[in-house]
């Protein structure tokens, strides 16, 4: 493979994730965009009943809008999945890249991965008794909006990075070096 076709390979799967990361925020627009126009809205109001009690970040001023937002990050990894398993075959590793140093970053990986999944969507943690800077993001609808906008980024791209870490880790071993 030459530089110009490495290149092109890359700018196919940066354009493919840009689009896709649209397509998975139009969901967080459609509820904030309801909300925000009707507040009491009897669609919100049965979606965040029937989501129940999942952990996550939840805010006291805007419990429906947060219920919400938060059930919609936990979509994060799957969609990461998704758009791993339609890009993994784009991607390439470098050819110089040592056993040790692929598992190592796998490892690096998996432990910070973890512990993002862990914090951000196995925890319950309410926003209005926490530090000031969640407290300040659960002050309004957008603030919280841009938190759980920011969140589904961060776990999406993490998760997306964490699998191909994992890939490039079993090319590695599967090449033999």
């Amino acid at each position: 493979m030459n530089i110009n076709d490495k290149k092109e390979s890359e700018k196919k799967i940066s354009t493919t994730l840009f689009y896709y990361l649209l397509l998975c925020l139009l969901p967080f627009i459609m509820i904030i965009g309801t909300y925000i126009h009707n507040p009491s809205s009897d669609t919100l109001n049965n979606a965040a009943m029937a989501i129940g009690n999942i952990p996550g970040f939840h805010s006291l001023k805007n419990p429906i809008l947060s219920k919400l937002l938060n059930a919609y990050v936990h979509t994060a990894p799957l969609t990461a999945m998704i758009l791993f398993i339609l890009t993994h075959k784009e991607m390439k590793l470098k050819n110089n890249t040592s056993t040790f140093k692929a598992l190592k970053a796998l490892f690096s990986f998996t432990l910070f991965n973890f512990i993002i999944i862990y914090c951000f969507l196995f925890k319950h943690t309410e926003l209005t008794n926490s530090g000031r800077v969640l407290k300040a993001m659960s002050l309004n609808n957008f603030s919280l909006s841009f938190f759980y906008i920011s969140l589904y980024l961060i776990i999406f791209i993490f998760s997306y990075f964490y699998l191909w870490a994992c890939i490039g880790t079993y090319r590695v071993f599967y090449r033999g070096e």
